[in-house]
């Protein structure tokens, strides 16, 4: 079996035709999920980027695996004393290589964008489609690296192929004919609307409406793609046109890969795994265009599976399935379709059976990390959801939020001050994972507790925020952001001098 595994960043599945998008602009991610199977409550267990990966890389939850964020020592990976991998725990593409005997081949410059260079160890063969540091990272470099390869050997068998796609991380890096492509497509998402966007203005943090580049008042780099502000419903259909517009740049993309398969006459030989490192908020919780909150507006993802002759001959009910899974449920489940043992140290189960139309529930609830923006915790159970913020980073977080996706799925309603006796089985469910994974006398530290007076301020530093809103006129914000962070600012020595400042957004 041939297997290309496409990741494409920040993208949100209710942006592509699959998961009923009015814009129809991504026909190749459609047709394979023609052919295949969606996931449509697919979520990564930690965000954002680097946190999934490592996710991706160790099959381990973040907890336990030392990937929880981007910051100093946060982005780490726990090695055994010798710096090898768990012998219970190998890399995910390690023990496709070990196990199975695949060629694994890796293309993208994540490792060098996130400085995460375990992530070469999935690989035995890892190509760099741009000579960045992938920061302009394009489709069409990873569509020709992918070509290139496939022509040299794609008729070989057993091999796995990874593409990382940058293009719909803002700031979006497209022409204007293709913006004028998204725009005319069709109506922008109704939400949120100008009664909501208003009431954001009273909102801060990075990314959101009033700092929507970031928490020190950066211009738009690009306005002819992105704004500088989100004032208005005129501001969020540009930023939208932006993002549709890198998402059918990157679908013309996958086209010419899938091109690639049927010209090489190896199609009905190939599985097709289409998916994402996390998705992006437009307007939930007042961020736009990034991936701030472990809410499903950053944890959940695109998952479609195609395995030529199993999901092709699936009735049109069996093409969807709408339980809970992990990101991590992804390595148990291939190694199922491929008849290899998972190792006994993954945290994923399979969901191989729903492939093969079997009936198969999910899982009973998640348990969602969010490591960079904020230090965030989230349970996921049924139509609920639960943020326990541990640090608000730049944000109005409260320390508990309870929400109803069945009636709110934008979490406008905090149900805790009315309905608190809802959030307390998932508090359990908190607990009780957070005992198993890193509470036990033979856990590495929970990272996210280790360096909480530190917080998460590699890109948005509190003090140098606070200034920002003192200085433009939001000194009732600024009150209240004070207030909301208490003791996290007695720390003066948190940050040291040399990473204060304006780091690149990543």
């Amino acid at each position: 079996m041939r297997i290309i595994y496409i990741d494409v960043d920040s993208l949100r599945p209710d942006h592509t035709s699959p998961y009923g998008y009015a814009r129809k602009l991504t026909p190749h991610i459609q047709s394979i999920a023609d052919k295949g199977v969606r996931f449509d409550e697919y979520h990564s267990a930690d965000t954002p980027c680097v946190p999934s990966r490592g996710g991706f890389t160790t099959q381990r939850f973040g907890v336990a695996s030392g990937a929880v964020g981007h910051q100093r020592n946060d982005g780490d990976i726990y090695l055994t004393e010798s710096r090898s991998q768990r012998a219970d725990a190998p890399f995910f593409g390690f023990h496709l290589a070990n196990t199975g005997g695949y060629h694994t081949v890796g293309m993208t410059c994540f490792a060098e964008r996130h400085q995460a260079y375990w992530f070469h160890g999935n690989f035995m063969e890892f190509l760099r489609p741009s000579l960045s540091l992938g920061i302009d990272e394009d489709a069409k470099d990873v569509a020709d690296a992918a070509l290139g390869w496939l022509d040299r050997r794609g008729k070989e068998d057993k091999w796995f192929l990874m593409l990382n796609l940058w293009d719909a991380h803002r700031d979006y890096q497209i022409d204007k004919e293709t913006l004028d492509r998204a725009a005319t497509s069709g109506p922008a998402p109704d939400w949120p609307d100008e009664e909501a966007i208003a009431g954001h203005q009273n909102l801060y943090g990075a990314a959101t409406a009033q700092d929507l580049h970031g928490a020190y008042g950066d211009p738009s780099p690009n306005p002819e793609i992105t704004p500088h502000a989100i004032k208005n419903r005129a501001d969020f259909e540009q930023l939208i046109n932006g993002y549709d517009g890198a998402i059918s740049y990157l679908d013309h993309h996958i086209g010419r890969i899938l091109a690639k398969l049927k010209e090489l006459g190896i199609e009905d030989e190939t599985a097709v795994i289409f998916t994402a490192d996390h998705g992006e908020a437009f307007g939930e919780h007042g961020i736009y265009g990034e991936h701030a909150y472990a809410h499903p507006a950053t944890t959940r993802v695109p998952l479609i599976v195609h395995w030529p002759g199993v999901t092709d001959k699936l009735p049109k009910e069996k093409q969807s399935h709408d339980g809970l899974f992990y990101h991590l449920d992804f390595g148990p489940t291939l190694c199922d379709m491929l008849g290899l043992p998972t190792p006994a140290g993954w945290h994923g189960k399979s969901f191989a059976p729903i492939l093969r139309g079997e009936t198969h529930d999910g899982r009973d609830h998640l348990v969602l990390t969010q490591g960079v923006h904020t230090f965030q915790r989230a349970v996921r159970k049924g139509d609920l959801l639960y943020i326990r913020t541990l640090h608000p980073g730049t944000y109005k977080a409260d320390p508990e939020a309870l929400y109803d996706l069945s009636v709110d799925p934008h979490m406008t309603n905090d149900l805790m001050p009315s309905h608190s006796d809802l959030a307390v089985p998932l508090k359990a469910d908190l607990a009780d994972w957070w005992h198993e994974y890193a509470g036990q006398p033979t856990s590495d530290t929970d990272k996210l507790q280790e360096n909480l007076n530190r917080g998460p301020v590699l890109y948005s530093d509190p003090e140098l925020y606070l200034e920002r809103l003192e200085a433009s006129g939001r000194s009732d914000l600024a009150a209240d952001y004070r207030k909301r962070l208490g003791g996290f600012l007695k720390d003066k020595h948190a940050v040291p001098a040399h990473e204060k400042g304006k780091p690149t957004p990543i």
